[in-house]
């Protein structure tokens, strides 16, 4: 008898725990599908090359403003190729092989290298959101709803990749479904991106302004780091 009591109580908690998992992965689904069709939908599929200007601001620790970068980024993917120009400076990756070109002359050593796959990859998995979450081997786990420190509700994701460290986390507007902020925990150490702005194209919604804050363990203060702003200079499509 105290066996049989043993076995449905496996039983019932094993059907608990599928009906759960279930559950979690119908509402990753729904909240990935909605942001999709809020950024664009099948639109996307169609573009065979994005073009954007990339400009990035760094601030001190009070504020002021201490640094600017720009970048010229083109993604192109039907074949995948990211290609990355910032003043005399040339990156450019297949996803296998990487070519860092400096002043006319190609830079070949290992540490250079893994260096400029990092910047490219990097590039790509931030602007091609939340359309990158569909890649194979992401793992996302439904954290419910939640109020960010701006007082925005949203739906929480967490993901994470078994190759990886880093632990993000996908903020989605509960109501446009838009991808409005990310968070990731890098070394320990946090950092939450708004997106306060999109580029409304033809051919999709993408990033047009963010800002990064460095987090606190309670949340208590936000120090920002740094700010992006996107402007498309060219789509081509398929």
């Amino acid at each position: 008898m105290k066996i049989q009591l043993e076995i449905k109580l496996i039983l019932l908690l094993s059907i608990f725990f599928f009906n759960s998992l279930s559950s979690q992965n119908g509402k990753v689904n729904e909240i990935i599908l909605k942001s999709l069709n809020a950024h664009g939908g099948e639109s996307l599929s169609k573009i065979k090359k994005i073009k954007y200007l990339k400009t990035t601001y760094t601030y001190d620790k009070i504020g002021n403003i201490k640094n600017e970068i720009k970048q010229t980024i083109t993604h192109n993917f039907d074949p995948y190729k990211t290609e990355i120009e910032s003043n005399n400076t040339f990156l450019k990756s297949d996803g296998i092989n990487t070519e860092i070109n400096e002043d006319g002359l190609l830079v070949t050593d290992l540490e250079s290298i893994t260096r400029a796959k990092s910047i490219i990859d990097g590039a790509f998995y931030v602007f091609w959101q939340p359309m990158k979450l569909k890649d194979i081997g992401t793992i996302i786990k439904y954290m419910g709803i939640t109020i960010l420190p701006n007082k925005r509700k949203v739906y929480s994701l967490k993901v994470s990749y078994p190759e990886g460290t880093d632990t993000w986390k996908f903020y989605f507007d509960i109501k446009s479904y838009l991808l409005i902020g990310t968070e990731v925990n890098h070394n320990n150490k946090v950092s939450l991106i708004y997106t306060t702005d999109f580029n409304n194209t033809d051919n999709g919604v993408f990033h047009h302004k963010r800002e990064s804050y460095k987090v606190t363990e309670n949340r208590s203060k936000l120090n920002i780091q740094a700010s992006y702003v996107y402007s498309i200079l060219n789509i081509t499509k398929k």
